[in-house]
C-alpha cells in the first residue's frame, strides 16, 4: 500500500489513511499557493473534476476557498441522464449535494512540514498534529504530510472547548474522538479510590490504561504524590496526543509521568509490573461504530475480558486495580462484569459509587462505580 506521494516543489509527502482514497485514486494533485488562492473558480474546477487541491498561504484566503466551494455545492452534483424526470432530478440533486460537498472538501488539503507546522499564515499552534489526526507517532518517517482542511478545522474546534475538573482545580482539553472528561462523578469516584490506595497501600509505580484526555493520569499523580511514577497510554493516537497536551499545560516540567506510544491495552507498556493499574473501562455493551465510541462501547464485554486475561502479568504482589464502570447496560452487564472479575482471581476490596441522572426516557438514573480490586 502507498503511504507517500510526491507533490511538485514540496517533494515527498506522507498521506494519512483518511486522505489516501482522494490522493491515490486519480493522482491529480495540484498545489495552489499565495496568489493562486485568488483564483477561486480555478481551484473549484480542479476539485470538481475530482482533483486534490493542496493550498498554502494566508489562512483567510484559504477560508475563502472553502466558502466558495460550499456556496457552489450544487455545481458539484453530477447530472442525471437527459431523459430522467424533472422530479427525479430535483430529488437526486437534493440527496447528492451534501455528499458531493463532503467529498469535495475532503480533496481540499493543506500540508505540514516534518515538524507538524502547517504551511499557512498565521500557522496555528497545534502540537502533535499528525497524532491528533489519528496517525501513529512517527508514521510520516520525518517527512511533511497532508491533512484535509476539514480535519484541521475539526481538531481546532475540539481543542477550543475546555472541561473544568473540580478534583484537579483545572480545565482539560479533549481532541476529536477522545472521551471528554465531562463526568465529575466518575472523577470523584476515582479520586476517592486513589485516596483509599494512598491511605491503605504503598504505591511507587502506576499505569493508566486507556488514558483518554489524561484526566486520571493527572489525578493519580496528584493524589499519590510527585514521587510516584505514572505511565499512560491509549489505543488512539489522538488520545495519547491529548494527554501530552494536558500534561504540558498543567505539569510542564514533570519527569515522573511517562506517556507511552499508542497501543491496545498493555501493548505499549514496558515489561515491568505496577502497584496500581487504573482502567476506566468502556461501559456500554454495544457494537463500536466509529472511533469516538471505542472508549464507551464494548461489544459482548470483550475489552473487559481481554483486560482481565492480561492484567495479572503487569501487577506486583499486593497490587491494586481501580476499575471504572457504569450500569448503563443494566444489571446483567454488571453481573457479567463481576463474574469476569471473580474468574480472573480478583475481588472488590471496596467500591465507590455515584447515582447520576440520564437523558434516556426508559432509564432516569444510572450508577457509576469504581472498584478497588485485589487478588483473592
Amino acid at each position: 500500500m502507498e503511504f507517500f506521494y510526491s507533490v511538485g516543489n514540496i517533494g515527498e509527502l506522507y498521506v494519512p489513511v483518511e486522505c489516501r482514497d482522494a490522493v491515490f485514486a486519480r493522482a491529480r494533485v495540484k498545489v495552489f499557493a499565495d496568489r493562486d488562492l485568488r483564483h477561486l473558480n480555478r481551484i473549484f474546477t480542479h476539485i470538481r473534476h475530482e482533483g486534490v487541491a493542496v493550498v498554502q498561504g494566508q489562512w483567510d484566503r484559504i477560508m475563502e476557498v472553502m466558502d466558495y466551494i460550499q456556496r457552489h455545492r450544487q455545481d458539484l452534483v453530477q447530472q442525471l441522464p437527459r431523459d430522467a424526470k424533472s422530479r427525479d432530478r430535483r430529488e437526486s440533486r437534493g440527496r447528492s449535494a451534501s455528499r458531493a460537498l463532503q467529498e469535495a472538501l475532503a480533496r481540499l488539503m493543506c500540508w505540514a512540514d516534518a515538524d507538524g507546522i502547517l504551511q499557512v499564515e498565521p500557522a496555528p499552534d497545534l502540537p502533535y498534529l499528525l497524532e491528533l489526526a489519528g496517525e501513529p507517532t512517527g508514521a510520516n518517517e520525518g517527512k511533511p504530510f497532508l491533512l484535509s482542511l476539514t480535519k484541521i478545522q475539526q481538531i481546532q474546534s475540539a481543542l477550543a472547548e475546555t472541561y473544568p475538573i473540580q478534583a484537579l482545580d483545572a480545565s482539560l482539553v479533549a481532541s476529536e474522538n477522545v472521551l471528554a472528561p465531562r463526568s465529575q462523578e466518575t472523577i470523584e469516584c476515582f479520586q476517592e479510590a486513589l485516596q483509599h490506595v494512598r491511605e491503605n497501600h504503598s504505591a511507587t509505580i502506576v499505569a493508566d490504561v486507556g488514558c483518554g484526555s489524561g484526566c486520571l493520569t493527572l489525578l493519580a499523580r496528584q493524589e499519590l504524590g510527585e514521587q510516584v511514577g505514572v505511565y499512560a497510554s491509549d489505543l488512539l493516537p489522538e488520545a495519547v496526543a491529548t494527554t501530552k497536551l494536558n500534561l504540558q499545560r498543567l505539569l510542564p516540567n514533570s519527569d515522573t509521568v511517562q506517556i507511552m506510544p499508542p497501543g491496545d491495552l498493555f501493548d505499549p507498556f514496558p515489561s515491568q509490573q505496577f502497584d496500581v493499574i487504573l482502567f476506566n473501562a468502556p461501559w456500554v455493551v454495544a457494537r463500536v461504530r466509529n472511533r469516538a465510541e471505542l472508549a464507551i462501547h464494548d461489544e459482548k464485554q470483550e475489552t473487559v475480558k481481554r483486560f482481565f486475561s492480561q492484567v495479572s502479568d503487569f501487577l506486583k504482589p499486593d497490587s491494586t486495580i481501580l476499575l471504572g464502570y457504569a450500569d448503563a447496560s443494566g444489571p446483567k452487564a454488571i453481573g457479567n462484569l463481576e463474574a469476569i472479575i471473580a474468574e480472573a482471581g480478583f475481588e472488590a476490596e471496596t467500591l465507590f459509587k455515584r447515582r447520576v441522572a440520564t437523558h434516556r426516557s426508559k432509564r432516569k438514573w444510572e450508577q457509576i462505580r469504581v472498584y478497588v480490586l485485589r487478588r483473592v
